[in-house]
């Protein structure tokens, strides 16, 4: 792939975000810096797409999200001054498949179906969406130090959003999740609440980005496309048991020491030289993704 815009995303015509490429990897910058880069259902619409889009394009193998460097912050989260109509319509109340889903929900399980490497460098202060969704499910996520990060959900009369009281134990436990939620306290990335969520962090905002960025580029050469999603899966869609596990893992592990991925890799390792992996999710997804392809087909079905 080469690196600047691609006709393929360019011609999509986004406006709340940027797509670039790197090389391998596909770089979405938040463009709504005059407006503090809050949350819009155009931003909504724009992250769901171009993450769709980044887990059935092959070419790319990592993904990386974050806002100019000199925005007035990474995401200031939604803009509540007229009140919650991003949150919710009034009609939206009932049950069933057509339950209403909050938009924040939605951009957080695009994020998750996508089985590429999930970068993001929050180059600045977040509150509320800018962290439940923006941040939290990803599977890296590098930080400006000195970051002020808020989830202000109970003073504001509302609760947690974004997957966030689903996702935010899992990677941190219930009690520091707990403190969190229910404090609503601002905190920086070198908070013991946060102690492991952020993989790195910059004393400053303009080294973010860079340090994010050559991660992604060394992780998306040097990785099995194939290996990475079969990874997340497992992580994020497994059994509920030890022994349902230890059939996935069997599984998946019998799948992948047959394909030619892992034959190189074991040959490159050998030869003391840079895996040269070619195996790519469409060439291979019918029959390698099938406990959890079907749920992600049906999440994308899901209407906004």
């Amino acid at each position: 792939m080469k690196n600047g815009t691609s006709p393929k995303y360019s011609s999509l015509g986004f406006k709340d975000i940027i797509v670039q490429f790197e090389d391998a990897v596909a770089v979405v910058t938040l463009n709504r810096a005059q407006e503090r880069n809050t949350w819009s259902l155009t931003l909504v619409h724009e992250l769901v797409k171009a993450f769709d889009l980044f887990d059935r394009d092959d070419r790319v193998r990592a993904v990386v999200l974050t806002a100019e460097p000199t925005a007035p912050a990474f995401c200031s989260g939604a803009d509540i001054s007229k009140g919650w109509d991003l949150l919710y319509q009034d009609e939206s109340f009932h049950e069933g498949p057509h339950a209403h889903r909050d938009t924040a929900g939605i951009v957080s399980l695009a994020i998750l179906r996508c089985r590429k490497i999930t970068v993001v460098a929050v180059n600045g202060n977040a509150a509320g969406v800018g962290v439940t969704a923006l941040q939290i499910p990803f599977d890296f996520r590098f930080a400006w130090s000195d970051a002020r990060l808020l989830m202000p959900f109970v003073h504001r009369g509302v609760a947690p959003e974004g997957v966030s009281s689903y996702l935010l134990p899992r990677l941190l436990g219930h009690s520091r999740a707990t403190a969190l939620f229910l404090s609503g306290a601002a905190v920086k990335p070198d908070s013991p609440l946060l102690q492991g969520f952020f993989y790195k962090s910059f004393p400053t905002r303009e080294e973010i980005f860079p340090g994010a960025l050559a991660f992604a580029k060394e992780l998306a050469a040097n990785t099995s496309q194939t290996s990475v999603a079969m990874t997340k899966a497992l992580l994020w869609r497994g059994a509920d048991t030890p022994e349902g596990q230890h059939l996935l893992e069997s599984r998946t592990i019998q799948t992948l020491g047959s394909a030619a991925d892992s034959l190189e890799g074991a040959k490159s390792f050998k030869e003391k030289r840079p895996a040269k992996f070619t195996d790519t999710l469409s060439k291979n997804l019918t029959t390698w993704m099938p406990w959890w392809h079907e749920v992600g087909t049906v999440y994308r079905k899901t209407k906004l």
